[in-house]
């Protein structure tokens, strides 16, 4: 099953007679933001790498090209796409507007799909085009989803970047908290290793307060964020002082915590699981930290509205139920699954509203660049914001 409907009508492309106008208004583009996207505590644009990954035909891409594509639009903000597969709650499923329809559609499996199909091919993350060092050393405490996903960020933007952390292996409770039959180790050693590659230091078996000094930390680095997490929270202690706050961190404990182990079918309560928001909140604390040292709005992104089901045309995409309803995946089931995408808020080139003007404001660019609007020849019409289907259009 496709994307899109089969077109049955007629493409109308003659201007019709006369030059009357009939409305003052034009249309306009004006992105929305996806639920999905809205819902995902990460941050990850899933609008973005369901929707090529359905077309990847008229990208002239073939399948295992198109899922490096969507696994490397996962890591723009979220390095652990397989361990997130796994362990999130995937609040982003609640919010899709196919539950409108004929169920959601099954975002958490297919990102474990894509983060498990590069850890298999040994994909790696990279450095962004045209990548610059800045010259500044920023320090993390703690080595959990938090401070990693503050290094992988911080390293793309290019600060050099240590991660002291007091277990002797990095993961937080990504390994210590998280039953290793919900996420295996290699797993999660590929995907932590896909940071440290990106050239971030780790010194594990080092306790911030015992071996090392705040202090030192605050002279050798441009600055220092402390993600050591919820294991013992009583242990940080923040203090007002001169230059906003202060840290106290006491001593943590020698010996990690044994690795909880439960059978497969025990750890699919998620509830009290923290992986996805404290990935979002790593990513956030890096952009602050750019921000306060490059002075501009580093990682911000335009305020879109929130688009619901109301405003979506539920009727024009053909119906499909859940294609991937288990963790074990085909290619096939994959493809299937990302066409169920309705690409809410954002254009999928589905050729609706260039079909229905008669007038041929709307002229076709390259696969992904969309349409140009021509107003000039435009009458105000009305006829592509009625036809949009993903509510991409707008008459002003």
């Amino acid at each position: 099953m496709g994307l899109f409907k089969e077109v049955k009508k007629p493409v109308i492309k003659q201007g019709s007679s006369g030059s009357a106008e009939v409305s003052s208004h034009r249309p306009s583009y004006a992105e929305k933001t996806a639920p999905c996207i809205h819902g995902c505590p990460s941050g990850t644009d899933i609008r973005g790498w369901l929707v090529p990954l359905a077309q990847y035909k008229q990208y002239g891409k073939t399948p295992a090209q198109a899922f490096e594509t969507a696994w490397r639009t996962i890591l723009e903000e979220n390095p652990f796409p397989s361990v997130c597969g796994r362990a999130c709650q995937h609040p982003c499923e609640l919010n899709c507007n196919r539950k409108a329809k004929d169920g959601a559609v099954s975002i958490n499996q297919m990102e474990q799909f894509l983060g498990d199909f590069a850890v298999t091919n040994g994909l790696h993350a990279e450095l962004p085009a045209g990548h610059k060092t800045t010259g500044l050393r920023i320090a993390i405490v703690g080595a959990g989803p938090a401070g990693l996903a503050a290094a992988y960020r911080l390293a793309r933007k290019g600060y050099a970047v240590t991660i002291f952390d007091a277990a002797p292996e990095p993961g937080g409770m990504m390994r210590y908290r998280i039953p290793r039959a919900l996420i295996p180790a290699d797993i999660l050693d590929a995907e932590i290793a896909n940071i440290l590659r990106l050239g971030v230091e780790l010194r594990s078996d080092v306790v911030v307060g015992r071996d090392i000094a705040v202090d030192q930390l605050r002279r050798d680095y441009a600055a220092i964020f402390f993600a050591i997490g919820l294991q013992k929270p009583s242990l940080l202690q923040m203090r007002p002082g001169d230059e906003g706050a202060a840290a106290t961190i006491g001593e943590l404990p020698a010996e990690p915590p044994e690795v909880p182990t439960a059978a497969p079918d025990q750890v699919e309560n998620r509830q009290v699981n923290m992986v996805s928001p404290a990935i979002g909140q790593g990513r956030t604390a890096a952009d602050a930290i750019a921000v306060h040292f490059e002075c501009c709005t580093v990682g911000a992104k335009p305020a879109h509205k929130v688009i619901r089901a109301e405003s979506v045309k539920l009727d024009w995409y053909p119906a499909a139920t859940r294609v991937v309803t288990t963790a074990s995946v085909t290619e096939e089931q994959m493809l299937a699954e990302a066409a169920r995408c309705m690409s809410c808020g954002l254009c999928m080139d589905c050729e609706t509203c260039w079909m229905y003007c008669s007038k041929n404001c709307f002229v076709k660019l390259p696969k992904g660049e969309h349409y140009k609007l021509k107003l000039d020849l435009c009458n105000g019409c009305g006829k592509c914001v009625a036809s949009c289907p993903c509510g991409y259009i707008e008459m002003n």
